[in-house]
């Protein structure tokens, strides 16, 4: 997907999960393009992975439309992701292999370096590899089944940290993610799952408070 759709994704994105385009309404071409300032070519990549993601219904005949959602079902999933997620951590602690250290060090590492170059597609870029990281904590726990459940709530989310956070907020979050490698890497479990537990929480009160001022983020 060339940059110019990535850019288009991201805007789109971040417009449909803070409400300002309301579930059910219609995502039309042409204005959007125009309002964008782009071709319909990178629009349609962009309306793709949206409805890869669950955030659009691509009807044909009919058009793109803003899949149907509520907060509750955004509050269902981070409580989810809280607890399977944290017991991924905690089970991490005590299972990891050397290779799951050495690769969150090195998303971690990946993570630094785009937020000092702040490519064009930052934000996308960044979650793209934090997810990775999330990834990699539930493969380190050797159970497929939670690797499994967590890959799901992630299709589920419609919402994410990085469209939002502000840049000390995105440094906090690499700072939480560079304390659990290390307690991972150390074997606390019991620190693990705190940590974890307490950076998916932080990110959902963060993203529901932000979500109740959509017109100073858009």
């Amino acid at each position: 997907m060339r940059k110019c759709s990535v850019d288009v994704y991201a805007q789109l994105r971040k417009r449909i999960v803070l409400g300002e385009f309301p579930s059910g309404s219609q995502l039309k071409e042409i204005p959007l393009a125009q309002e964008l300032g782009v071709s319909r070519s990178p629009l349609r990549a962009a309306f793709k992975r949206l409805a890869d993601d669950g955030l659009v219904v691509i009807e044909p005949n009919r058009g793109v439309f803003v899949a149907g959602w509520t907060q509750d079902d955004d509050d269902e999933v981070f409580d989810l992701r809280i607890l399977i997620e944290a017991h991924a951590a905690e089970l991490a602690a005590r299972r990891r292999q050397p290779e799951h250290v050495e690769q969150l060090h090195a998303l971690n590492a990946a993570m630094e370096a785009l937020i000092h170059e702040r490519p064009k597609d930052f934000l996308a870029r960044m979650e793209t590899t934090n997810r990775q990281f999330h990834t990699v904590v539930a493969q380190a726990a050797a159970s497929p089944r939670l690797t499994s459940f967590m890959r799901g709530l992630f299709a589920a989310q419609r919402v994410t940290g990085f469209f939002y956070a502000s840049d000390a907020q995105i440094h906090q979050s690499l700072a939480d993610h560079r304390d659990l490698a290390r307690a991972i890497e150390r074997g606390d479990g019991r620190l693990a799952y705190a940590l974890w537990a307490s950076h998916i929480q932080h990110a959902w009160d963060r993203l529901k408070a932000q979500r109740q001022q959509p017109k100073a983020l858009a």
